[in-house]
């Protein structure tokens, strides 16, 4: 299970050679391409005292800005209650009861991307399952608009896969033999798919992401792409609450107290992101995902019902349930309450993204990050060795002889530039990125790290 939020893409080797040299080095472009083709002393001499690897110490996982995740769990061992361990973490904020919109639409499938075969997304299949315990046979409804314009609706049987793309304009249901069970809507409609509210309810099976519903419906929508097709994405359109319960951000068996905490700064998120972007942010890009949220680390990681059932689940929908409405308040505000897998020992200011400081963010000595029990901390540090030729060409300097890093307080001593100075063709070539393109750039766990020699 994957517990650092938002982790971006990383480059590839060939971009990052590319890219390098027009971003994060000196304001001037001019200087720029002089460091990296200045005359240096070439062969014997610069080579000779370059190092033949060098050493990456890091720690941490994720950016280290909000609640160290470890570190709650830390905190939820020694005594500390989900309060304490939100007011360490958020710069004394507290939590407080707020009123929460009835639903959150949340981002499974976009257009631009289909996760189980690759390239653009032309449907979008579904199966209904029944719910274990409840009886049933796992059967579902599709509905929609008909091309006369009236409402329409048809029950579908569970255990069977259906894939639902576009067809004349709308959208139609298909069984995977190719026939047509349900369509076509009228031109430029979609489907919804309803699971929850039948008799016995079911669940409802996405095979392209893995993921299954067991609460709200499936909305599945038509977009044209840039070269003028239709396509299909998919939302999950869920009560705010019931969402939270299907999220796979922290272990169910972490400490009670960290479970609380999680639940309260998820809802936190959750909430400002709702405010901030609105419940259909993206419509109007081909590519966007007409939702609030994504269901992936870019906002938080939607596993579905499987994680209310899976191990600690029960555990984890306690702790969303207990927690009713309360969100991470900052002197009457509602603050989006990011969070990570581990700080490394220092959290971080937001100010890494470049924006101003915010109160609820402070940078500031974690002691609690190693976590501790049956879940001691796997990145309190960590190291990865490099060959100095490895590391230059990576960059397109050459084989990298020294290398300088500029690391704020404010960011938890995290390394906001680094230069690295290389030889090719005997000439002296240097290149500055940022810490965040630096770690892309060698898949490394944090921007927390340091270089030796």
């Amino acid at each position: 299970m994957r517990w650092s939020r938002r982790v971006r893409s990383l480059a590839t080797a060939g971009a990052l050679v590319v890219g390098f040299g027009l971003t994060a080095g000196p304001a001037d472009p001019a200087a720029v391409a002089a460091q990296r083709t200045a005359p240096g002393a070439a062969g014997g001499p610069a080579v000779a005292a370059a190092p033949a690897a060098f050493t990456i110490s890091g720690a941490g996982y994720g950016h280290g800005i909000g609640m160290s995740q470890y570190g709650a769990h830390g905190m939820a061992l020694r005594g500390y209650s989900a309060s304490r361990i939100l007011s360490f973490y958020y710069g004394g904020a507290k939590a407080g009861s707020v009123r929460l919109p009835a639903t959150i639409r949340v981002g499974l499938l976009q257009a631009n991307h289909d996760p189980s075969v690759g390239g653009r997304l032309k449907r979008v299949r579904v199966q209904g399952l029944e719910v274990p315990g409840l009886g049933g046979s796992g059967r579902i409804t599709v509905s929609g608009t008909s091309r006369g314009g009236r409402a329409v609706r048809r029950t579908l049987p569970g255990r069977v896969t259906f894939s639902i793309k576009p067809q004349s304009g709308g959208m139609s249901v298909f069984t995977l033999a190719g026939r047509r069970v349900f369509g076509p809507t009228r031109p430029g409609t979609g489907v919804f798919v309803r699971y929850q509210t039948l008799r016995p309810p079911a669940r409802l099976l996405l095979p392209q992401t893995g993921q299954q519903l067991r609460w709200g419906r499936l909305d599945v929508s038509l977009v044209r792409d840039d070269r003028g097709a239709l396509r299909p994405r998919a939302v999950a359109v869920i009560p705010f609450n019931l969402y939270l319960r299907g999220l796979g951000e922290m272990p169910g068996s972490f400490g009670y107290a960290a479970l609380r905490a999680q639940a309260i700064a998820a809802r936190s998120f959750a909430l400002v992101a709702t405010q901030t972007r609105g419940q259909h942010s993206g419509r109007g890009r081909w590519d966007g995902c007409d939702c609030a949220v994504h269901a992936t680390v870019r906002d938080q990681r939607y596993l579905g019902y499987a994680n209310e059932v899976g191990a600690g689940g029960r555990r984890w929908v306690t702790a969303v349930r207990r927690t009713g409405s309360w969100v991470v308040r900052w002197r009457g505000r509602t603050v989006q309450a990011f969070y990570s897998s581990s700080s490394g020992g220092w959290t971080s200011s937001n100010a890494q993204w470049g924006s101003a400081p915010l109160p609820w963010f402070p940078a500031r000595k974690d002691p609690y990050d190693r976590g501790g029990g049956a879940h001691p901390n796997p990145n309190t540090s960590w190291k990865l060795r490099v060959s100095a030729a490895a590391l230059g060409a990576r960059l397109g300097v050459g084989r990298a002889v020294s290398v300088r890093e500029v690391k704020p307080r404010s960011w938890g001593w995290r390394v906001s530039s680094i230069t690295v100075t290389g030889v090719r063709d005997g000439r002296r070539r240097t290149v500055t990125l940022t810490g965040t393109q630096f770690r892309n750039a060698f898949r490394l766990k944090s921007t927390r790290f340091h270089l030796d020699p």
